[in-house]
């Protein structure tokens, strides 16, 4: 059973996007996914919703510009209206100090990108369900 409906993908790669967004779809139909490019327009984006239609879960890639997974993560856990919002952090980046660090800063979980179609799928499914 999925647990989480309604999801934002925060990641700069138009490709990993597409990708969560397919896979996503194949798991549940039903579920939503809005995307952004960075943490700024997830702000924006996030900002304009009503307080119903705030996402179950975000996911924040690292490695972005304007403003990284770990900056869009502390905004969001400092900001009272979106704390609740589980959210994990993906990153080709793991450092064992980083992947600490951002548990400590309220991260759900922080978890490897993955490589290839199956482990994106994977991925996604334990998100999806597990948390």
């Amino acid at each position: 059973m999925v647990k989480y409906k309604k999801i934002v993908l925060v990641d700069d790669d138009a490709d990993d996007r597409q990708i969560f967004t397919e896979i996503i779809r194949e798991i549940d139909e039903e579920s939503v996914i809005e995307t952004a490019e960075n943490g700024l327009e997830m702000v924006a984006m996030l900002d304009k919703l009503p307080e119903e239609e705030l996402p179950d879960m975000i996911i924040l890639d690292q490695n972005m510009p304007k403003m990284t997974g770990k900056e869009s993560l502390i905004y969001l856990k400092e900001n009272p209206r979106y704390q609740r919002i589980p959210a994990i952090i993906y990153s080709t980046y793991q450092v064992r100090d980083f992947y600490k660090e951002c548990l400590e800063l309220g991260a759900q979980d922080v978890v490897a990108k993955p490589d290839t179609i199956q482990a994106y799928r994977e991925m996604i499914e334990q998100f999806l369900v597990a948390h």
